[in-house]
């Protein structure tokens, strides 16, 4: 299954995006701290600049928890800083500080950011460092070019603090994301079967059902298992700990790709319910009932397929799924032949026959999901 619009491009134009991942752990925090009073030390050490400032704060700035992300903070903050420090540093010696020097330096900085395709956080290294620049006072070339120093040496020990021993992936938050969405799509089913047809008043006008808003959430929940899934690549990559975890990430790819899939379909059925059921002027020749114990059946394939609440991503009862599916099955096909006998003919009961289609398009996913994981 093509998944590659799933998985980041991890490629230059990728790397320059990266943003800030965040504090994290309290070990990240640990890690973070070390490096950055290396980082002041080796700056005392070795710099010639009067204050031992950039190199620190750059460290601060690009020790991520992923060595992919770290690699593209340094860039940033390195190109950035560097563009930064020396575009200032000629102003401030051509034309001295002043109040209009001070706002002419730090407008060209932003108009100059906001044309590189870099995200916020890196564009902003420019601005940053022509304010520090200007705020510290003009000195001398020789001063200014050991500031850009001090940000290479804080970039190379951020590098270093992360590529050493690099935090180690953890699958657990993208199975954790994985397994949310798919108790979603899995209760977003139970509503529309336990709810349609079942209400004491008809609904009023475009009024929907309460389990419409369940299902909006379905596409936030997607987001955020991509989200993890990119977060989880991105950490295997450069990653000298994440041996032997692509074959994971292919596989949980293709899970959301299928679940992805699943949970479109599930919003499709949504909709058609939403419409046909408790509403005065339809009169839906499959009952409530009838499709409450139809969704019932596609559920209890849905956790033998997908796992119920709680349980690990994939895994499948091979003889338990095919038993329900064929149930199912018969089920289906039994109302829908029902439905088309009327006698009214197919016009009338189209909405019926198209919700019926509808979860057999599901059953049918599901067919193929057990399929891949077995």
């Amino acid at each position: 299954m093509d998944t590659d619009d799933l998985l980041p491009d991890l490629d230059l134009a990728q790397i320059m995006q990266q943003r800030p991942l965040g504090l994290g752990s309290v070990r990240h925090v640990l890690r973070i701290a070390i490096a950055v009073t290396v980082s002041w030390a080796v700056a005392v050490a070795v710099s010639h600049s009067q204050l031992a400032l950039f190199a620190p704060i750059t460290t601060l700035l690009v020790v991520q928890s992923s060595a992919w992300t770290t690699l593209g903070m340094s860039i940033q903050r390195i190109l950035g800083t560097g563009i930064g420090v020396l575009v200032a540093s000629v102003w401030v010696n051509l034309v001295g500080l002043t109040w209009w020097s001070f706002f002419i330096g730090v407008g060209a900085a932003l108009l100059i950011a906001r044309m590189l395709p870099w995200s916020l956080g890196g564009q902003l290294q420019i601005p940053v460092a022509v304010v520090f620049v200007l705020a510290i006072g003009p000195g001398s070339i020789g001063q200014d070019a050991w500031r850009v120093a001090d940000v290479f040496i804080g970039g190379a020990i951020g590098l270093l603090a992360v590529f050493i021993y690099p935090p180690k992936p953890r699958p657990e938050v993208l199975d954790g994301a994985l397994r949310t969405y798919r108790d979603a799509i899995i209760e977003t089913m139970r509503q529309v079967g336990a709810a349609s047809g079942s209400l004491a008043d008809p609904l009023v006008g475009a009024q929907p059902h309460d389990y419409v808003a369940t299902s909006r959430r379905l596409r936030d929940l997607a987001d955020t298992a991509r989200s993890a899934l990119v977060r989880f690549v991105e950490g295997a990559h450069l990653n000298l700990r994440a041996r032997g975890l692509q074959d994971l990430v292919q596989a949980r790819a293709v899970q959301l790709r299928r679940r992805g899939g699943i949970g479109v379909q599930v919003r499709g059925i949504v909709g058609a319910a939403n419409r046909l059921y408790d509403r005065p002027t339809v009169s839906p020749l499959l009952s409530g009932e009838e499709f409450g114990a139809l969704v019932d059946r596609l559920v209890a394939l849905m956790e033998c397929v997908l796992g119920g609440p709680g349980q690990p991503v994939g895994g499948v009862d091979r003889g338990a799924a095919s038993e329900l599916d064929s149930a199912l099955e018969a089920e289906l096909r039994r109302a829908a032949d029902s439905l088309v006998d009327t006698g009214g003919g197919l016009g009338g009961a189209l909405g019926s026959v198209g919700l019926v289609g509808r979860l057999d398009l599901v059953r049918i996913q599901l067919l193929e999901y057990r399929e891949w994981e077995n």
